[in-house]
């Protein structure tokens, strides 16, 4: 079956600059707001668009002249990270330790590195930190303190290089512990809205009546009337909107349309293709649900669960970065020894839950941050408790005393969820 022609739960590019719409105000004043600082915070709530915003947006107000950016994200050190990075845009690249992925001379900071790359392409550099939360949630002390001490230094850097730490609001706190190491850290700031109601039914309208879309990838009915419809779809007192879900609904009606043709023309979008029980809000829950009920027929129940489970944190549910060997260590005893875990993942990327990141080890995510906190909240009572039996038997496994009756009565209820792996 063909795919729809949205962007479903991927960010925009910048080869998308024509379907990119509802942002012009919002591109125009991130790009005001980097004129004349050396770093920027970008951040606003999950499912506001930031990273199209900065990858579409942001990167079609430059000329190639203008800016050489990077794309980072943390991976499993972002200190390595931005080496890395820096390493395949250079010529003459640097040398790095094989098991650090560091500089072996440790004279090589990120300013001396930024200065050898400016020096191979004369543009001012950009690094570009997308989901930088990723390192306040998941690194180390160590990883976390090098990195701002570096920073630091680089935004004091005399070479043209210009940082974006783009992330999620709700972890904005977290750079507090950090203002020591880096005390300009809060200084220049950009947020970013989600998008008001008002404001969703005009993009809507002209996502169904883009030339790049309508006549190519399906036909449309009264397009102001299926936006109207979409939105009737959402709660009255919902004022702000996740564009994800948009572009998630906007799929299914498209998949709805295709099933539906009798011949081989293009599908056809209109308002009756919405029933009263599609929600707008709930869109990625039943997305996923569907999604999980098929693959329970061929891999036995909740195992794509269990598997989607140990690819977000049980915290904050947020997407993690794990390679295939890292999944399988993660998974509890019994799903482990009888899964196939490779076809699987295959399974899970066709059906748009996760996606592939390709580098020196193949590692795989959650396709969105909204839809690993869908995971979170879909997992089952007994992987909520065999969660807690592990915390539980961290906390005892510490102690300096022998259990009491008490502490015995507290892990009783655990005792037969095996801590794993």
């Amino acid at each position: 079956m063909k795919t729809a022609p949205f962007k479903f739960l991927d960010a925009y590019e910048q080869k998308d600059k024509e379907v990119f719409f509802g942002r012009d105000q919002e591109t125009d004043d991130l790009y005001d707001a980097l004129s004349g600082v050396k770093h920027l915070l970008v951040y606003g709530p999950s499912g506001a668009g930031k990273t199209s915003l900065i990858e579409c947006g942001l990167r079609n107000q430059f000329s190639d002249a203008d800016w050489f950016a990077l794309s980072i994200r943390r991976g499993n050190n972002i200190n390595a990270a931005v080496y890395k990075t820096i390493n395949q845009a250079l010529e003459d690249p640097i040398f790095l330790d094989p098991d650090t992925q560091l500089p072996i001379d440790d004279n090589i900071d990120f300013g001396k590195a930024i200065e050898q790359l400016f020096e191979e392409r004369f543009q001012p550099v950009y690094l570009l930190f997308d989901q930088f939360e990723e390192l306040l949630i998941s690194g180390e002390d160590t990883e976390k303190e090098k990195f701002f001490e570096r920073l630091n230094d680089l935004i004091r850097y005399r070479v043209p290089c210009r940082v974006l730490l783009i992330m999620r609001e709700e972890f904005i706190g977290h750079l507090s512990e950090f203002e020591h190491l880096c005390p300009s850290i809060f200084q220049h700031r950009f947020r970013l809205e989600k998008m008001r109601k008002e404001n969703v039914k005009e993009v809507i309208f002209q996502l169904l009546e883009s030339p790049f879309y309508k006549d190519k990838f399906f036909k449309v009915e009264n397009s102001q009337q299926l936006a109207d419809a979409i939105l009737d779809q959402l709660p009255d007192k919902k004022r702000e909107i996740e564009l994800t879900h948009i572009q998630v609904f906007l799929s299914e009606l498209w998949d709805k349309a295709y099933k539906q043709m009798t011949s081989p023309n293009l599908p056809l979008l209109n308002a009756q293709l919405i029933t009263k029980d599609d929600s707008l809000e709930g869109v990625l829950d039943s997305f996923l649900k569907k999604q999980l009920t098929l693959l329970n027929d061929e891999y036995g129940k909740d195992t794509a669960l269990e598997v989607l489970a140990v690819m977000i944190s049980k915290d904050h549910y947020t997407k993690l970065q794990l390679t295939q060997d890292e999944i399988q260590k993660k998974l509890p005893k019994e799903v482990r020894e009888i899964l196939n875990l490779s076809n699987l993942l295959k399974h899970l990327q066709s059906k748009r839950l996760i996606r592939i990141l390709q580098g020196d080890k193949t590692q795989y995510e959650v396709s969105h941050d909204l839809l690993a906190k869908v995971v979170g909240q879909n997992r089952t009572e007994n992987m909520q408790l065999r969660d807690q039996a592990i915390d539980v038997y961290k906390v005892y496994e510490n102690a300096k005393s022998h259990l009491s009756q008490d502490n015995l009565d507290q892990i009783r209820p655990f005792q037969k969820y095996e801590p794993y792996p």
